[in-house]
């Protein structure tokens, strides 16, 4: 993945499964996306579907995988969020 990817694809999917979580870590990832600290809002978006048990689809977790990598962050977390499909 390029920079430009990475910037493109980082607000889509934040946009897209951060109304699955719960109002206290959304509104840290939205300032976070609102403030361009996209791997703080990605990383955070991460910590609290793991946390909060919840389901996304096989997309949005392939989508955050590589966001996850481009990083080099840790996909531990990642790893144990399930999918729906």
């Amino acid at each position: 993945m390029e920079v430009n990817d990475y910037v493109r694809l980082s607000p889509r999917i934040i946009d897209q499964v951060a109304p699955k979580i719960s109002p206290k870590y959304r509104s840290m990832v939205l300032r976070a996306r609102g403030a361009g600290a996209w791997d703080h809002a990605i990383t955070t978006l991460v910590g609290a579907l793991w946390e909060e048990e919840v389901v996304i689809t096989t997309a949005e977790k392939d989508a955050l995988r590589e966001l996850i990598e481009y990083l080099r962050e840790p996909l531990t977390r990642l790893e144990q969020i399930r999918t729906s499909d």
